[in-house]
């Protein structure tokens, strides 16, 4: 079966990461042979079926249609719009303009008008809003540079308010990656205002007219991946969802495309520090790679798959052959291939319909809105029966971000000598199990820490410690998580006699 890349336009090849960096494939000779293969491992567990009769399924997932792949993906959330609460189709391109007040043109894509009002007509009255997403085609600088000027931002929000109203969506999705991955991080400090200032013009107008604004963010709160020019926190009252792309996470090199769990979680919860889990959706892969094994990054001979090819991309090796990574939940198959008398190693990955339910997981546990697939069309089928499942028993859309929690402390100790062992003890509310709490001492004007705990099952907490000096200054902090803000108590003096 051949590549993504191979039946879509090459100007779009490079849309397959959602990062828009350029893909640059070399599609290797048909005529291979495979040498080396690993010993099949044990085929992955069969999907849980939902139950049947057992109520509605929450409107936990969204994601991205490819106009390349029309067909696939408007039937994808058509057999499947009971679990849809918005889909965004890739129907339209920023570009520049010299004869706009903008400075920008919205072109459409290569359907043509008839086709799009067709699928239009399909995805409507499916209980989902429809926010097509406006990519920015316009080239390095030139988006954030429309930002700065007020007229020319002014300008471009009426176009896309235009767009949204004449042509009956239910809002936009806003996929503007050039300040991250083409700009200069040196411009970021400029960009960023001007584009919170872009986005609450622009939700403003939209709102006005009962109308919907998502955005599609790299992620942020993880090493590597802090794209603060797009200020998740500022833009927050004035979006309805916040797209986070969570993959990619290995590009050029082999490993996971959507990274390890651990590092979903990482995401998920700075996400929810921010912006009310509701507003948030966890951008889940539904395509993989297959890397020539290299010492230096390179994307030569790189080819992209889709999940749903698992078991066929690779000569049709079966899906019992590939392996399951255990920290991200993927698929991997390393192998060799020879060609022209040369043998090269090979890694590809690839995530599954496991892989999607692990991460939907993750999503209900910090009480996001759900999943947002890149892209829809490309998964497994073997992917609903378990979505359908979690939708059904699983709670998402948090309505609240980070709560405030407090935190009582009481000093004892066993005698009143300096030195001596002293017990400090209370609770955090509201009450919850495995809570970070730890005790702190001012020295030269910080807090430094002196021992950290856990609460109980009931929230509360026990600390004991030699106290060393004649008088001194202590609080107890209550750590921050994805849901709770930090906290510490009032400080209190300890005496050694």
């Amino acid at each position: 079966m051949s590549t993504i890349e191979s039946s879509i336009p090459r100007r779009e090849a490079q849309r397959i990461a959602r990062w828009r960096r350029v893909v640059g494939v070399t599609v290797l000779a048909s005529a291979v042979a495979m040498v080396g293969l690993p010993a099949a491992s044990s085929a992955a567990a069969a999907p849980t079926v939902a139950p049947a009769n057992t109520g509605v399924p929450k409107r936990m997932m969204s994601g991205w249609l490819p106009y390349w792949t029309t067909a696939e993906s408007v039937k994808s959330v058509v057999d499947n719009a009971d679990l849809f609460s918005d889909v965004s189709p890739f129907w339209h391109n920023a570009t520049k303009s010299g004869s706009s007040a903008s400075g920008v043109a919205l072109e459409n894509n290569t359907l043509n008008s008839g086709t799009r009002a067709s699928n239009l007509a399909q995805l409507k009255g499916r209980g989902f809003d429809i926010l097509p997403s406006i990519t920015d085609g316009t080239g390095t600088g030139h988006m954030s540079s429309v930002m700065k000027n007020t007229a020319k931002r002014t300008a471009l929000v009426n176009q896309i308010v235009n767009l949204v109203n004449s042509n009956g969506y239910d809002g936009i999705d806003l996929d503007f990656e050039k300040f991250a991955f083409s700009d200069a991080q040196s411009t970021w400090a400029a960009t960023r205002p001007a584009w919170v200032a872009f986005v609450a013009e622009l939700s403003g107008r939209l709102r006005a007219n009962g109308k919907k604004l998502a955005v599609a963010v790299p992620p942020m709160g993880v090493t590597g991946s802090n794209y603060w020019v797009y200020d998740w926190e500022a833009i927050g009252p004035h979006i309805d969802k916040l797209r986070i792309m969570a993959y990619d996470y290995s590009w050029c090199t082999p490993g996971p495309i959507g990274g390890p769990l651990s590092w979903v979680e990482k995401v998920s919860a700075y996400a929810v520090s921010v912006l009310p889990p509701s507003k948030v959706q966890l951008g889940t892969p539904t395509y993989g790679r297959d890397w020539i094994k290299r010492s230096n990054c390179t994307l030569t001979g790189q080819k992209v798959y889709e999940s749903r090819q698992l078991g066929t991309a690779i000569a049709n090796t079966p899906a019992s052959s590939w392996k399951r990574d255990p920290a991200s939940q993927e698929r991997y198959f390393n192998y060799s291939v020879t060609s022209n008398g040369s043998t090269v190693s090979r890694s590809a990955w690839l995530p599954d319909y496991v892989t999607v339910e692990a991460r939907a997981r993750i999503a209900s546990k910090y009480g996001l809105n759900g999943l947002a697939n890149w892209y829809l069309g490309g998964e497994q089928s073997a992917m609903w029966a378990p979505l359908r499942n979690v939708a059904m028993s699983l709670p998402f859309s948090a309505p609240t971000g980070p709560r405030s929690q407090q935190v009582a402390v009481k000093v004892t100790s066993k005698n009143g000598r300096k030195g001596r062992t002293v017990k400090v003890s209370g609770a955090v509310t509201p009450k919850r199990a495995n809570a970070k709490v730890r005790l702190q001492v001012k020295q030269g004007g910080k807090w430094r820490t002196v021992k950290t705990v856990s609460t109980n099952s009931t929230g509360r907490y026990k600390i004991a410690f030699k106290h060393r000096t004649s008088k001194s200054s202590y609080r107890v902090k209550a750590l921050k998580n994805a849901r709770y803000k930090a906290k510490s108590s009032g400080a209190f003096i300890i005496r050694g006699r």
